[in-house]
């Protein structure tokens, strides 16, 4: 990948200085631009694209970012002067169109939106230009990079055994909801094109039937209609709740198109909505990666005021101060972070994951600062174990997501491991899947439980579905969870009524009673050995949406998704490859009953570095991660995931 990189931007720099395209970029042009899913790669998470998407990716990252660093950085640059931000349009949509990435209106938003804090970091890093794709989850593209190593200091021994303590269930267990991934599209027209080219459909002009976009939602790339919205929360409000975790994500996923103000309006409709069907009932929320305009990007307090995202921090403080003690002000406007003890006994820590995110530029400007929060949230633990507190987490994406920064994954998880006596129960949302991962300390001993809220929007590929907890008052544990649904299928099949909400499941009757870091690194067990349980976790993780059921799980897809169970740092597998090796042995048994498992070859890959995934994720991700290859045009991934 590094060599063709270099080819190709020579060649394309040439071409964009005489307009004369020579026979090897043509050679080069023509292997390339069909090499890709041009789906994919704006719908998945780059650590869950093919291997002909990753190395399409790795290629063109490094290809883009010579081209930017070479002409359009410091003063020798060949294409700088007063025409060089018109100049790197030019380019950047020459690249967009010339590799065939994505259409001209979504890479001239995309380049609109994120050029000048490209421009900025290019010129400003601590790091080479040329090491920024060394950070992407793509293993042909890692490098080992010194400037941005973390190393957190933290006070206090990790427990060496796994956290096996469990509350039982009783008549004073609270009921708390969660609310994740809304993405609410106040522009979705019933009858639009729900298969469009775009990263992101159902707006626009009507089509035949076939191709329009439903009532209620749509299984394809769309997102969530007001009347939906107005729907779920009227059931929601139909339970005892006794307060509401919001993890982040409202706006939706027309990445190349979002506004400031678009942005404030859409988060300030959806508090007042939650104000009218839950009123005085509390809402604890955490920033998700579509808040900010451009999408994905969180800057700091060292920057300057017009790329600064203080605005949204300002605002966001505006809707969460009516539940929060006055001292977080001076967290959620530095850094969109904070704490609240609601109650004696127990403390809600919300964290602003963004400094994980591969698709926060501001990483590769300086990564280091991400200690800052790191550091907020050890002492925060501390304090709190000190008080003989429970801590919830919230926190948006996941840290074993593959979009999420492995540095900070592992300092986080050395954090949790460390006040694992403390947590009693992390929170997240962004991938869009009712699903949960298991945390675990260096010896191997199960240290924490984050359970996943699913997703109100059916971007892509799922049914509409919230969460409900219910928490000991003296733990703080999750000794139940039950998701609510419904078929979007049947739902659009009959429009002038509304859906029909159920009861999906329960955990402790499908599962296990056992809700704590022991008990859920018994079920991974169990699911290893017993591959019909995994494939029944695999269908509600999917929310049973008929997409999916028809697409079914192979026994790939099986090893895949016990993987994501138990990894929490995309570059730590050993738990994960521990498990599919004892699933490897189970489906090869002749015991094994489950005939759906036993008819396929069971490849499983243990030589890969990293967990796959079946499924698309946020999109946001890939969906922004492409937009380097508009805007840094090379950096990619949009995940439209959450």
């Amino acid at each position: 990948a590094a060599s063709i990189a270099d080819e190709i931007s020579q060649e394309f720099v040439k071409y964009m200085v005489t307009g004369i395209e020579s026979e090897r970029l043509r050679q080069l042009g023509a292997e390339l631009r069909h090499s890709h899913s041009k789906k994919d790669i704006f719908t998945e998470s780059m650590a869950e694209l093919s291997a002909a998407d990753q190395y399409f990716t790795c290629t063109l990252c490094r290809a883009t970012v010579k081209v930017l660093a070479n002409t359009f950085t410091g003063p020798d640059g060949e294409l700088t002067g007063p025409n060089r931000d018109a100049n790197a349009k030019k380019s950047m949509l020459s690249i967009c169109d010339y590799f065939d990435i994505q259409t001209q209106e979504v890479c001239s938003g995309l380049f609109d939106l994120n050029w000048p804090i490209i421009d900025y970091i290019f010129n400003e890093t601590i790091a080479e230009p040329s090491s920024i794709c060394g950070m992407l989850p793509i293993s042909i593209c890692q490098l080992e990079q010194d400037e941005y190593n973390l190393n957190l200091t933290i006070v206090g021994d990790t427990p060496a055994e796994s956290n096996s303590e469990l509350a039982e269930r009783s008549d004073k267990d609270l009921l708390v909801l969660h609310l994740t991934d809304i993405h609410y599209d106040p522009e979705y027209k019933v009858g639009s094109l729900a298969d469009c080219d775009e990263p992101m459909c159902c707006r626009g002009d009507l089509v035949a039937s076939s191709s329009g976009a439903g009532y209620w939602g749509d299984y394809r790339s769309c997102d969530t209609p007001k009347h939906l919205l107005l729907n779920a929360l009227e059931h929601m409000a139909q339970h005892k709740i006794d307060w509401i975790y919001h993890t982040g994500d409202v706006p939706p996923h027309n990445v190349w198109s979002t506004t400031k103000q678009g942005n404030k309006d859409m988060l300030t409709e959806v508090d007042g909505l939650l104000a009218k069907y839950f009123p005085g009932i509390p809402v604890y929320p955490c920033m998700g990666n579509h808040e900010p305009h451009p999408t994905n990007v969180f800057g700091n307090s060292e920057l300057p005021a017009e790329l600064s995202i203080d605005w949204l921090y300002d605002h966001v403080w505006s809707l969460w101060k009516k539940w929060l003690p006055a001292g977080a002000e001076v967290t959620v406007r530095r850094g969109g972070y904070y704490t609240h003890s609601p109650t004696a006994g127990h403390r809600i820590v919300a964290l602003n994951s963004m400094d994980c995110y591969l698709f926060n530029w501001w990483l590769f400007h300086n990564g280091s600062l991400v200690l800052d929060q790191l550091q907020w949230f050890h002492d925060t633990l501390l304090a709190a174990e000190k008080a003989g507190e429970r801590v919830h987490v919230l926190t948006h994406i996941p840290s074993g997501d593959g979009d999420c920064w492995s540095d900070w994954a592992r300092e986080y998880n050395r954090l949790l491991a460390r006040f694992s006596k403390t947590i009693s129960g992390i929170f997240n949302g962004h991938t869009h899947k009712d699903e949960m991962n298991l945390h675990y300390a260096d010896s191997g001993a199960a240290v924490a439980v984050a359970w996943n809220g699913g997703s109100l929007t059916s971007y892509s590929y799922k049914n509409p579905n919230y969460r409900l907890y219910e928490l000991n008052p003296d733990s703080w544990q999750v000794v139940e969870h039950h998701t609510w649904t419904f078929n979007l299928t049947e739902a659009n099949r009959d429009s002038e009524k509304a859906p029909n909400w159920y009861k999906e499941y329960e955990f402790t009757a499908e599962f296990t009673s056992d809700t704590s870091p022991a008990g859920i690194d018994k079920l991974l067990l169990q699911m290893a050995k017993q591959p019909k349980l995994l494939r029944k976790f695999w269908r509600i993780k999917m929310t049973q949406a008929d997409p999916k059921l028809d697409e079914g799980c192979d026994n790939d897809c099986l090893s895949s998704t016990l993987c994501r169970l138990a990894t929490t740092n995309y570059k730590n597998t050993q738990q994960c490859r521990e498990l599919q090796a004892i699933l490897k042995e189970s489906v090869s048994s002749p015991h094994c009953t489950d005939a759906s498992v036993v008819a396929n070859t069971f490849l499983l890959q243990l030589d890969k570095e990293q967990p796959e995934d079946e499924d698309d994720d946020d999109g946001a991700a890939a969906l922004i991660a492409f937009s380097l290859p508009t805007v840094l045009l090379g950096i990619v991934g949009l995940r439209l995931l959450l």
